[in-house]
C-alpha cells in the first residue's frame, strides 16, 4: 500500500469493521488478511501520534507559540495528518478464530475447534520479511524522533543493521546492548517496546 495515500481514522475503522464481519459470517478470504494488516498498521501508527503530540503538547505548554508553531510545521513537512475524526471505541475487542493454515479456501471452515484471539492479535503475530517497509511514516517519525534525538540518518543505519542478521540472537545482542547503551534508551518506554516487538516479528519463523 502507498504509505502516502492517507485514509481518515473513519475510513480505516470502517475497514477493519467490515473484515470482522466479513470474517465472523466465513466471507473473508486469505488474500484479505494483508490488506486488511495494512489498515490495521496505519490506524496504529495515525493514533499514536495523536498520542505523542498529546503527551507533547503537555510538556510543551510553558513554551512560546513560536517554539509551538515551529514543532507543529515540523509534523506537516512529516504529512502526518492530525485532524481527521474521532473514532469511537468499541468496549470489547471482537474475538475471531485462528487461521488454519492448512487449510486456505476461506475462514468459515475453522470456528469450531481452534482457540479464539482478537483479530489485532492475529495481525500483530504476522512475520515481517522488511522492517524498513513494515515501519511507516507516522511511525518512522515518532520513532526517529524519540530513540535517535531526530537523525534520520542513526535512524535508517540502524534498521538495516536489525534488518540483516543472520538470526534473532544477533539482533537482540544489537538492540538490547549495542543501541540501547548507545542511546540511552529507556527499555520501559512504549517506543522502544514497539521497536523490540518489530524486531521480534522480523526473525519470527
Amino acid at each position: 500500500m502507498d504509505e502516502f495515500n492517507f485514509k481518515s481514522l473513519e475510513s480505516l475503522a470502517n475497514e477493519l469493521k467490515d473484515g470482522v464481519l466479513k470474517l465472523n459470517s466465513g466471507d473473508l478470504k486469505t488474500d484479505d488478511i494483508q490488506y486488511l494488516l495494512d489498515s490495521s498498521r496505519q490506524l496504529h501508527e495515525r493514533l499514536a501520534v495523536l498520542q505523542y503530540l498529546a503527551e507533547k503538547h503537555t510538556l510543551n505548554s510553558n513554551k512560546s507559540p513560536d517554539v509551538l508553531n515551529d514543532e507543529t510545521n515540523k509534523v506537516e513537512k512529516n504529512q502526518i495528518n492530525l485532524i481527521d475524526v474521532i473514532v469511537e471505541e468499541e468496549a470489547k475487542t471482537e474475538k475471531v478464530d485462528v487461521i488454519d493454515q492448512k487449510n486456505l479456501k476461506s475462514i468459515n471452515d475453522i470456528h469450531s475447534t481452534s482457540p479464539q484471539t482478537s483479530l489485532a492479535d492475529q495481525f500483530g503475530q504476522q512475520p515481517i520479511l522488511d522492517l524498513s517497509k513494515e515501519i511507516g511514516i507516522n511511525e518512522k517519525y515518532l520513532i526517529t524522533e524519540n530513540l535517535f534525538s531526530g537523525d534520520n540518518d542513526a535512524y535508517l543505519e540502524s534498521i538495516n543493521e536489525l534488518n540483516n542478521f543472520e538470526n534473532i540472537d544477533q539482533a537482540n545482542n544489537y538492540l538490547n546492548k549495542t543501541l540501547l547503551k548507545k542511546y540511552s534508551w529507556n527499555s520501559k518506554s512504549n517506543h522502544f517496546k514497539r521497536l523490540n516487538i518489530l524486531v521480534q516479528r522480523r526473525y519470527h519463523n
